[in-house]
């Protein structure tokens, strides 16, 4: 059973059934339906109690590329539509985002009960810590570190709850510094610390499985020129790991002229830019015409790459093999997990060596990093997935650990294999004009061995792409940027919850 449904059982009975229905909802949605995007509004009198149920859970949906809409014009939205119903409510595309029952003052700080039962508890420290007056223009808390919150919460005020802009003043005692203060309560809804909250983002954080049977995403190369485009690329990367774009002209720098629609190049050991041809004399397997196992791009570096770019130049038709493959990390380590639970604790605890050493080439390399192949949160949610066989070197490990370590890492390299009955891998012949973009991080990538037709060598660019990398901080930064623009400045943190990336971000 997943983490998030786990906690459902903690939960009030009024509350397990929605919040369990909620997370049904937002993480079966077959992955082309179109899904009704969520207003950060608070709800309206006109909008029944039943759906703030879902509401609870509104910031859920955006995974599945819903965004939100600036609260004022929401709320305006939702009172000129009138829904009575979920069902009418969703037509429209105006789910409320919160609504408070009630909120009391505590011994420890505050308590809130929404609109479908679930309670909120806020500690007097955080609610001190997390005043908005203490946040600069820029976002930065103005907090001294050494502060300590001295003053009790004895009231709370509950203002605006039904025109779309509810909040509630906290009243302080015992600081003559301090009065009051006023937390949005969609501020305060999507920074709970509850249970049912925590199920709720764990359900939109939680990647959807990417099957060999899944069709890769794409878009077109056109639709990149406009800001709009690219959220909508850069929704489907994060949503199913990669995305294809068709039709990118075939000239010199093209690929980093896309990836800079993200965000700068990143610059690696191969430089901001690298061709993928079989040459005489390879620095890279890569660059020959062997085939290459699944893995992962710079897994030696303390911060790998976060998404990777493959533009096809050329691929003549008398070139046999060279197909692309690549699989879900996350679900294949959620599938160790299920067949086997010892195996899977292993690969989260004890460290691998990744590793590249090369003196003999122009640039000599010497990069080691250790760490576990898999990665896991304080609720056990994978989180990060680390493979690179070509790159690993001589495990260094307690000795009673390397006989487990092999037999659990022999578990992770069957799944990953193309004859495993898992059936993980998609594969793909890349067209001239295709770019592959996927998240070097969640996806793992191969490809076949491929030849000339007739045993002519494949030394004269007959398959030829063209690569670069982005940051994964790059990456993220423009998508939550173009998912926040239109969102009131007050409604952006943390915002709209995004599927994990596998950059061992615990949320």
């Amino acid at each position: 059973m997943h983490s998030a449904q786990r906690s459902l059982g903690r939960l009030a009975p009024q509350s397990v059934s929605r919040a369990a229905a909620w997370i049904r909802h937002v993480t079966s949605r077959h992955p082309n339906e179109q899904s009704v995007p969520p207003t950060a509004a608070v709800a309206t009198p006109e909008i029944s109690e039943d759906s703030a149920a879902a509401a609870a859970a509104a910031a859920a949906v955006a995974f599945l590329g819903g965004a939100a809409a600036p609260p004022a014009k929401a709320a305006a939205a939702a009172r000129a539509a009138a829904p009575t119903t979920k069902a009418a409510a969703a037509a429209t595309g105006s789910l409320p985002a919160v609504e408070i029952r009630s909120a009391r003052a505590t011994d420890s700080g505050m308590q809130v009960t929404w609109s479908d039962g679930e309670r909120s508890t806020f500690h007097r420290e955080w609610l001190f810590r997390n005043r908005l007056e203490n946040l600069f223009h820029s976002g930065q808390n103005l907090m001294d570190p050494t502060e300590r919150c001295h003053a009790t919460v004895t009231s709370v005020t509950q203002v605006g709850a039904r025109d779309g802009g509810g909040s509630l003043i906290v009243h302080w005692a015992d600081d003559p510094n301090l009065q009051s203060s006023t937390f949005p309560a969609l501020y305060l809804r999507q920074l709970s610390h509850s249970l049912g909250s925590r199920a709720v983002e764990e359900a939109a954080r939680k990647p959807k499985p990417l099957m060999s049977s899944d069709e890769i995403p794409t878009v077109e190369h056109a639709s990149l020129q406009s800001e709009g485009g690219v959220k909508a690329w850069l929704e489907l990367v994060n949503r199913h790991g990669l995305c294809l774009v068709k039709n990118v002209p075939r000239e010199e720098g093209a690929v980093s002229r896309v990836a800079e629609r993200i965000g700068p190049v990143m610059n690696t050991i191969y430089g901001k830019q690298f061709d993928v041809v079989a040459v005489a004399d390879p620095i890279n397997v890569a660059y020959s015409t062997l085939g290459l196992v699944m893995h992962q791009d710079l897994v030696y570096y303390e911060s790998p790459p976060g998404l990777q770019l493959l533009h096809c130049m050329r691929f003549d038709q008398d070139i046999m093999g060279g197909e692309s493959s690549l699989a879900d990390a996350f679900h294949a380590a959620e599938i160790l997990r299920e067949r086997d639970p010892k195996a899977f604790a292993t690969l989260s605890r004890v460290p691998a060596t990744f590793q590249k050493i090369h003196y003999d080439r122009p640039d000599p390399v010497h990069l080691q990093y250790r760490r576990p192949h898999i990665q896991v949160n304080d609720s056990g949610a994978v989180i990060s997935v680390f493979w690179a066989p070509q790159f690993e070197g001589p495990l260094h490990a307690p000795e009673e650990d390397v006989e487990e370590y092999f037999r659990a890492y022999h578990l992770l390299a069957d799944i990953f294999d193309e004859h495993s009955s898992h059936q993980v891998i998609i594969k793909r012949r890349l067209e001239p004009g295709d770019l592959l973009c996927f998240n070097n991080r969640r996806m793992v990538h191969g490809r076949t061995p491929f030849s000339q037709e007739g045993g002519g060598t494949v030394t004269s660019g007959g398959r030829h792409l063209q690569g670069c990398y982005v940051g994964m901080e790059t990456y993220i930064n423009r998508l939550r940027v173009l998912q926040h623009l239109e969102i009131a400045p007050e409604h952006r943190s943390p915002g709209i919850p995004i599927s994990r990336v596998s950059n061992g971000d615990h949320a």
